[in-house]
């Protein structure tokens, strides 16, 4: 078999962009690739990709590399397609309120950009340094995502590498766009397993010109699942609706949490905002605590890290809306019958977080178990595997009646089957 140095040493790679031997620090899921290629034009990137699969070699597409650690862990990887160099605004249309921008630019330069004009794409990551490719592939969004949905909710347009080394091009620059298929949407969350994201056109929003959030706490999370019905069938217009629940050893009484904790956020012109936040404070239950300025936006930022941090495993999950007291008891009881502590992060209106489990190797096991089999939660992914022993765990659980449909689609994309080294969902 050919090595990182036969291969630096062929003219096909030379032609490719940067390339140069893997090392500890390019790992994927503890593997080192062979070798890591930074193109510098989409063509390059579409050129190397086609190598790749010619050569039959498991590639996994790296942007930040802020979630290497997701997916299966991979028994091998010869090559990462490193981002970095595809980084850079491509078109601000500020007065169509969208943007073009490369697959390796990070969300906070893009941000920074957009700003110049008072725009911005409202999306967030937990992770330092996340970039666009890297939201796309894994559909990441944080407390935002009660307003403006998710990545794939504003995407309107992408340009993808194909491992056959074409690339192709979905959507438009306006936000009305019917042209053609919706690649973007395909791609969105499938983890980079069928193409590589060479850019992405978003439709924008105007900065907020006032924000404000009530941090609400109560004694007992029933409380809080009742909050969050009052808020979902009310007439207020919250930016965010977010809850954070921690069950631990400490709680000797069923359903006494060590954390139970609801952020309403409202943001709109000032003279709005405080009417909102008036009328939610009187409305709620829980002991609220007014967050403006800087102690909003550190609450917030800690809010949408929770999930990262310490090193258990981390779960995501979703539910119906209605269903929230069902999760609720469901995190309180695997505490009590596997140990450990959990805590609960969630878009409380929209249905979706993470759970973040420590515990030992029997006590995720069982937990990851229950969830899948509970009929309550559904779409149960482990994206961080717990350290030591306990690693291993089935990521995507069962694959369910669309898997059929999923493998023709890689079958279609990535005949080769070289794409994300096995780790993603297809």
């Amino acid at each position: 078999m050919a090595t990182a140095a036969d291969w630096l040493g062929s003219p096909d790679v030379a032609r490719l962009g940067h390339a140069r031997p893997g090392e500890a620090a390019d790992a994927v899921g503890g593997t080192t690739p062979a070798l890591v290629i930074a193109p510098g034009t989409p063509q390059e990137a579409a050129a190397a990709l086609q190598w790749a699969a010619r050569e039959r070699l498991p590639t996994v597409i790296r942007g930040g590399g802020t979630k290497c650690g997701w997916g299966r862990p991979p028994s091998r990887v010869d090559v990462v397609l490193a981002t970095s160099r595809l980084n850079g605004v491509v078109a601000h249309r500020y007065g169509d309120l969208t943007a073009t921008v490369q697959a390796g630019t990070t969300l906070t330069d893009l941000n920074r950009e957009l700003a110049r004009e008072g725009q911005w794409l409202p999306l967030e990551s937990g992770f330092e340094g996340a970039t666009i490719g890297g939201l796309i592939a894994t559909n990441e969004a944080g407390p935002l995502r009660h307003r403006y949905g998710t990545p794939r909710d504003l995407l309107i347009g992408i340009t993808l590498a194909l491992t056959d080394g074409r690339l192709v091009k979905s959507g438009g620059h306006v936000v009305k766009n019917v042209a053609g298929y919706d690649l973007g949407k395909l791609v969105s969350g499938s983890y980079g397993t069928l193409a590589g994201v060479v850019d992405a056109t978003f439709k924008l929003s105007p900065l907020l010109p006032a924000s404000q959030t009530l941090a609400l706490s109560y004694a007992e999370p029933g409380a809080l699942a009742g909050d969050v019905a009052v808020v979902s069938g009310s007439q207020l217009e919250p930016l965010a609706v977010d809850l954070r629940l921690v069950v631990g050893p400490a709680g000797l009484v069923p359903l006494v949490p060590l954390v139970s904790q609801l952020l309403v956020r409202f943001a709109t012109s000032p003279d709005a905002t405080a009417a909102q936040a008036s009328a939610a404070a009187a409305l709620l239950k829980g002991k609220a605590e007014a967050r403006t300025g800087a102690a909003e936006s550190a609450l917030w930022t800690e809010q949408v890290r929770r999930p990262w941090v310490g090193d258990g495993a981390v779960v995501r999950l979703s539910w119906l809306p209605a269903s929230l007291p069902d999760v609720l008891a469901i995190v309180d009881d695997l505490q009590r019958t596997n140990g450990g502590t959990f805590e609960l992060t969630a878009r409380a209106v929209v249905g979706a977080g993470f759970l973040r489990i420590d515990a030992d190797e029997p006590g995720v096991r069982a937990s990851v178990e229950r969830l899948r089999g509970s009929g309550v939660v559904s779409h149960v992914v482990v994206l961080r595997q717990p350290p030591g022993p306990a690693g291993g765990l089935d990521v995507w659980g069962p694959a369910g009646s669309t898997a059929p449909v999923l493998r023709a689609l890689k079958q279609t994309f990535d005949p080769a089957g070289i794409l994300n080294a096995g780790r993603g969902p297809i």
